[in-house]
């Protein structure tokens, strides 16, 4: 495996790739195929460095780790998507524009995996649905000091 270099390594276990995709439900027709077999790439490639591949038991463990890979991805995307859900569904008194909210759901969805979960939850409620201070408070049941501390984490990350 060392006299390999990194793109016949990949090259090589590309039909494994596919193969693990498709045990995870994601087909060639899912607008994310890519970002999953991009994630799958760079995560064999981490793990190649551990395992020797000249053996059926390490293969297997491979193709486990990179199934695991995905659905954690997959997993995480889900439980976003629920909280957005949970989120948008909340009465508003004030409607945000539709183009604001595009906007904005454009610009938290590239910033969105570098954030904690509060700092999330007080972006997304106050930006994209302009919620209140007190309505970010009933639809998270937390306290004031919660929220404010969910905005003063967000003003030290970006100052």
């Amino acid at each position: 495996m060392a006299t390999e270099n990194a793109e016949e390594l990949v090259q090589k276990y590309e039909p494994m790739f596919h193969k693990v995709l498709i045990t995870c439900s994601i087909f060639r027709n899912n607008p994310d195929y890519e970002d999953y077999l991009q994630i799958i790439r760079l995560s064999f490639f981490e793990k190649s460095q551990q395992l020797d591949l000249k053996y059926t038991n390490q293969l297997t463990l491979m193709y486990r780790f990179l199934c695991w890979r995905v659905r954690d991805h997959q997993r995480k995307q889900q439980y976003q998507q629920t909280l957005i859900e949970k989120v948008m569904h909340y009465d508003l008194e004030q409607e945000v524009s539709m183009e604001d909210r595009i906007l904005w759901e454009d610009f938290l969805e590239r910033l969105w995996p570098k954030l904690s979960l509060g700092e999330r939850r007080f972006l997304f409620a106050r930006l994209c649905l302009g919620l209140s201070m007190k309505q970010i408070m009933g639809a998270y049941k937390v306290s004031r000091s919660t929220v404010l501390n969910w905005k003063r984490k967000l003003a030290e990350r970006f100052s």
